[in-house]
């Protein structure tokens, strides 16, 4: 197949030779960013995976129905800077639970690629 190795495998292959090849021999500020390194390259897998399985398209789904449903700009490219500037101006209200829920969701959509352990 033309496609494999794709992207997720080959970063894949080279975060695990930079942690077992590399990180070892370094040392100080050296390893430090290499670690930081090797967490960017695990943090970019899993927005690939994510975005396999759909996750992204969920989450802005339910964000885009949200915001139809209040009567708020519905740009695709915006809709978080939509939220966010109604939520600052006060045109919604905190204890909405459709707004808890929407929150939540995009709150633990960015937690299962940034941080997928503080979710357990």
């Amino acid at each position: 197949m033309i496609n494999e190795p794709d992207s997720r495998d080959l970063l894949t292959e080279a975060r695990q030779v930079l942690l077992d090849s590399l990180v070892p021999d370094l040392a100080g500020e050296q390893k430090y960013q290499a670690l930081m390194i090797a967490n960017a390259m695990g943090m970019a897998i899993r927005e690939i995976e994510q975005r396999a399985q759909g996750e992204p398209d969920a989450t802005d789904r339910s964000l885009s129905q949200f915001l139809a449903g209040h009567q708020l700009p519905d740009d695709p490219s915006e809709g978080e800077q939509t939220l966010a500037r109604a939520l600052r101006d006060r045109r919604l209200d905190g204890d909405d639970p459709e707004l808890r829920s929407v929150l939540k969701g995009m709150t633990e959509a960015r937690l299962r690629i940034n941080n997928p352990g503080f979710l357990k």
